[in-house]
């Protein structure tokens, strides 16, 4: 987990599955109650993601929202984006494929606020 005064970024490796997802939600959880002005989930080292795994970002999205707060996904293997695609997700969870592309994202949307 990294945060700047833009941004807190929570970084995920490895398979994002059951028996993983439960810290997932906790640290999205814990950095969604500090309020930062965007959250950054970045998903590159993801080499496996589980239904569970999109339910925890889209709960995060929602709950981002809810609060106000920007969100972000970073991914750009077929892992998450793929499924992202097919559930029609990404129409609520937008994934970029870069932490430049994710950026000037999350300035494009401070900019209309």
């Amino acid at each position: 987990m990294t945060a700047t005064a833009d941004a807190a970024t929570v970084v995920v490796a490895g398979d994002l599955d059951l028996s993983s997802t439960a810290r997932l939600q906790e640290r999205l959880d814990v950095e969604l109650a500090l309020r930062p002005p965007a959250l950054i989930s970045d998903l590159s080292e993801v080499e496996f993601c589980s239904s569970g795994g999109l339910s925890d970002l889209v709960n995060a999205v929602t709950n981002a929202h809810a609060r106000g707060i920007v969100y972000a996904v970073i991914a750009g293997q077929r892992a998450v984006v793929r499924p992202n695609k097919l559930l029609l997700l990404d129409r609520i969870l937008p994934i970029h494929a870069d932490r430049a592309d994710a950026d000037e994202w999350l300035s494009l949307v401070a900019r209309l606020r």
